[in-house]
């Protein structure tokens, strides 16, 4: 009975991120995407949010893994929004400046 609560518990930060694919915006393979990557963060986070916030861990995997989804895709706009060309452009016209 322990391995099928074990189970459960790793589950519902699945559970989480597949309830929280409903709400974000995307194609499918990117929102099955963020679901994979809230249910990992979910199942790596949880056991130590858990002891910290002194929560039961299946709730802590549910919860992480309904906003872990929105923190990746969060983080993966800012990412995309980030100039990185225009970054790089400028770490190269200022070792060029430097060295002529």
């Amino acid at each position: 009975m322990q391995n099928v609560d074990a189970i459960a518990v790793k589950l519902a930060g699945v559970a989480g991120a597949l309830v929280s694919m409903r709400f974000l915006q995307g194609s499918l393979p990117a929102r099955i995407s963020m679901a994979v990557s809230g249910a990992l963060i979910s199942y790596y986070a949880s056991p130590h949010l858990s002891s910290v916030l002194r929560i039961p861990e299946g709730l802590t995997g549910f919860l992480v893994g309904v906003f872990g989804m929105a923190v990746v895709s969060r983080g993966w706009e800012a990412v995309q929004a980030f100039p990185i060309a225009a970054l790089w452009q400028a770490v190269v016209d200022r070792i060029r400046g430097r060295g002529v």
